[in-house]
């Protein structure tokens, strides 16, 4: 930012970096907006669930209520945002601060900037205090329309990720692109719904035994075959901080993931039996 940005004047302590299908390497050709984080780390909520009631005590003393919140800084990055791109690029949303490439000379794809305050779960808060807590670090905020507050562990979700077989990041673009090729190719009035979070956290809970498959058609079918009979409810996000379905504004529901599978089952029953039927006249 420059030195006339809010954020600047304001001297807190913040990070920006990005998230989603971009900074996940899991993004394919038609994804357009890049999702990035603009995070207060000067100031947080926490969960303190974790700790014991003497854990919980030291906290409560070693802390105070913030002068500078979040909300505080959701103003200044909309500010700064307008300042270095201009105010007809920058457009408040309701998650998030949208920056139109259109609109500006400096963007080659349309911006989401997701402006929010740091977010702690406590596991343990010794004597020695944050500098050695263990603490799970993500992102909350709340919807500019209203809504429940929205958590999310961005960091630890791309962690997670890199951790999986190689595999695994290829699978999840092979289903984002089963997806779109069933929603804009395919004969059929149907769509699948599932969005791209889901189908990564989907991928996530396969076993790797499927994902190290070198065949990608026979890994496709057999991962298939797998979330058929699956049992979603022990289901993780890639983060690993919540079950994937539930009924929180940051989980799936399970209609739209059966529909995805359902659909590309469809699809690759149809693929399968044409294949099929073209070898036998050859």
């Amino acid at each position: 930012m420059s030195e006339r940005s809010p954020l600047e004047q304001a001297d807190e302590d913040y990070e920006v970096y990005l998230q989603g299908s971009y900074a996940n390497t899991t993004h394919t050709r038609g994804s357009s907006d890049v999702d990035v984080v603009a995070k207060i780390t000067s100031a947080w909520r926490s969960d303190l669930e974790e700790l014991s009631e003497e854990e919980e005590e030291r906290y409560d003393e070693d802390h105070d209520d913030a002068d500078y919140d979040h909300r505080d800084f959701y103003d200044d990055v909309l500010k700064a945002l307008r300042i270095k791109f201009g105010r007809s690029a920058v457009t408040p949303g309701n998650k998030a601060i949208k920056i139109d490439k259109d609109e500006t000379s400096l963007l080659d794809v349309d911006v989401d900037v997701v402006a929010c305050g740091e977010y702690r779960v406590y596991r343990t808060y010794p004597e020695g205090g944050d500098d050695d807590a263990e603490i799970d670090k993500g992102m909350h905020f709340m919807p500019q329309n209203g809504g429940n507050r929205i958590i999310n562990f961005p960091k630890i979700h791309r962690e997670n990720g890199r951790d999986m077989h190689s595999n695994y990041k290829e699978t999840v673009r092979i289903f984002k692109n089963a997806r779109y090729y069933y929603n804009n190719h395919f004969d059929t009035l149907w769509t699948i719904d599932a969005h791209s979070y889901g189908i990564e956290c989907l991928i996530y809970n396969v076993p790797e035994n499927i994902l190290k498959r070198t065949s990608r058609s026979d890994r496709f079918d057999e991962i298939l075959t797998h979330l058929e009979d699956a049992d979603f409810s022990s289901f993780d996000q890639v983060s690993e901080m919540e079950p994937l379905f539930g009924d929180s504004n940051t989980q799936w529901n399970t209609d739209e993931a059966e529909e995805l599978i359902n659909r590309l089952r469809e699809m690759w029953e149809d693929w399968y039996d044409k294949r099929k039927n073209a070898q036998l006249f050859h």
